[in-house]
This record gives C-alpha cells, sequence and structure tokens, in this order.
C-alpha cells in the first residue's frame, strides 16, 4: 500500500496536480500618453486702446496609447479639489494615487487638471542647437498661457478616436469636465480647437519676425501621472517620449505648418 501511494503522488507531481496554483499578481494596466504634432496653426492679434498684442493658435490632441484609461477622480479637502488617479488592472481591481488638482476655469466654465499639458515655441536655429547640446543648453522662447500654474491645464475627456486597440471603447466613456471624475479611454484623444479660449502662446506686444519656429507640445511634462510602475519607465514617462512638434512658418500676418523637420524649414 505504501508503493501505491509513492506511485500516486509521484503521478500527481507529473501531471502537476500536487496542490492549488500559485496566485497570480494582478497586472496594472497604464496608460500611455502620446501628443499629436499641433495643426491648424494661426497668427492672431488683438489691439486694445493703443496696444496690439500677438499670440500663436493651434489645434491640439494628446491620446492614451496605453492598455488601461487614464481615470482620474476628484475628491474635496479643504478649498481644494485633489485629483487621483486610478489605476486598473487585469483582474478588476483598481489602485489610487494622488495626482495633482482639479481647478475651475473661468474661460471655459469647467474644471481642469492641472499640469497636463506644455506649449513651447522655439526659433528653429535655438531649438536645432538645443538639440545639439542633448537638450541641455537653451529655452524655449515663449511658453502656453492657458494655465492657472505653470502649465497647461485640459480637462481631460474624450474627444475623438484616434486608434483601435485592444480595450478601446466603440463610445466615449469619459465625457465631462466636473471635478468628480475625467479621464481618456484607450485609444482615444482629448483634443483642443485653436479657437477656444486660452488656446494659444501669447508672443508679446512684438509681431514674431518672418522664418521658421518649432512649436512643441508635451504631454505630462512634470511627470505627475502614473504611465508605468513607478513612473520610472523612460519609454512612457520622459517629456522625449511624451511629446510632438511641428514647425512653423510665420511670413507677415500669416503662419503655416511645414512638412518635415526643423532642419528642412524653408528660408522667409
Amino acid at each position: 500500500m505504501l508503493l501505491c501511494g509513492v506511485a500516486a503522488l509521484a503521478l500527481a507531481a507529473g501531471l502537476g496536480l500536487t496542490g492549488p496554483a500559485a496566485t497570480r499578481k494582478p497586472t496594472p494596466l497604464y496608460p500611455n500618453l502620446r501628443a499629436l504634432p499641433p495643426s491648424m496653426v494661426l497668427l492672431d492679434s488683438r489691439t486694445v486702446g493703443q496696444t496690439t498684442r500677438y499670440a500663436l493658435r493651434f489645434s491640439t490632441t494628446i491620446w492614451n496609447a496605453g492598455q488601461g484609461p487614464l481615470e482620474l477622480r476628484g475628491a474635496s479637502s479643504g478649498d481644494k479639489t485633489l485629483a487621483y488617479q486610478r489605476i486598473h488592472d487585469d483582474a478588476g481591481g483598481f489602485t489610487e494615487r494622488l495626482v495633482g488638482q482639479f481647478v475651475y476655469h473661468d474661460g471655459h466654465d469647467h474644471w481642469h487638471f492641472e499640469h497636463f499639458a506644455e506649449y513651447e515655441l522655439w526659433p528653429e536655429p535655438e531649438y536645432r542647437q538645443w538639440l545639439a547640446s542633448g537638450r541641455q543648453e537653451g529655452q524655449p522662447r515663449w511658453r502656453g498661457s492657458k494655465t492657472t500654474g505653470l502649465h497647461e491645464s485640459f480637462c481631460v475627456r474624450d474627444s475623438e478616436p484616434v486608434e483601435s486597440l485592444p480595450g478601446s471603447p466603440a463610445a466615449k466613456v469619459y465625457d465631462a469636465c466636473d471635478q468628480e471624475l475625467q479621464g481618456l479611454s484607450v485609444g482615444w484623444g482629448d483634443s483642443y480647437p485653436f479657437f477656444l479660449a486660452g488656446q494659444w502662446i501669447l508672443l508679446g506686444e512684438t509681431s514674431p519676425s518672418d522664418g521658421c519656429y518649432v512649436l512643441r507640445m508635451i504631454a505630462d511634462p512634470g511627470n505627475v501621472l502614473y504611465e508605468s510602475e513607478d513612473r520610472a519607465d523612460p519609454d512612457r514617462e520622459s517629456s522625449e517620449a511624451n511629446e510632438a512638434m511641428a514647425v512653423v512658418r510665420v511670413l507677415g500676418t500669416t503662419a503655416e505648418v511645414v512638412e518635415g523637420s526643423p532642419a528642412s524649414c524653408p528660408d522667409a
């Protein structure tokens, strides 16, 4: 009887039946933010009294190429509305991390998430010098202005589908600009057209000189959102991974996007 028992145990081990299967740790489904190149560029101006101020308007889209949604949930804390990122996993669970705040935007009459993007405008030679220095020496001549802090604030929601990916919903999931829930579904983009209030870079009282410029947009420039474990994957979390740029040619009172790299921009 003892030999039979040993043989049975050996057979069970060979079939993988010796005990309960090990519990698998759920896999987090992180978003992966990407920026599309700015488009619909327009050189605008406004004169108030004797002073004329110039601005560069443009349309932008940030989209989610990840395995899970970017989901932001608000929670009141005194006079602030804190924003928590809910990270779903493949077992139906989730974790939440504090990532910032929701702030009311008067110009758009709804709530925005702070530090979601950054806009930069460089004279093309200065941009090439910055790249040649390994992105260490130089600063953009102008930065975006639609903000209540140092970076752009957005209502984060599903505007339009960009690419059909596993997990992409057929219809909008996040479609409100409130302080309770905002987000960006897998494969969907959050778009801001050029005609919206504050969708510009203010250039000051002097019209930009004729020539070529680089308009750069960075999603999550401060790396406040979780796109990977501990926000550590440079292929997802770095400004370089989350950037997009357009080469813009200014000629007189007009501006247009030029196809190609900064080095291919024609002389004005």
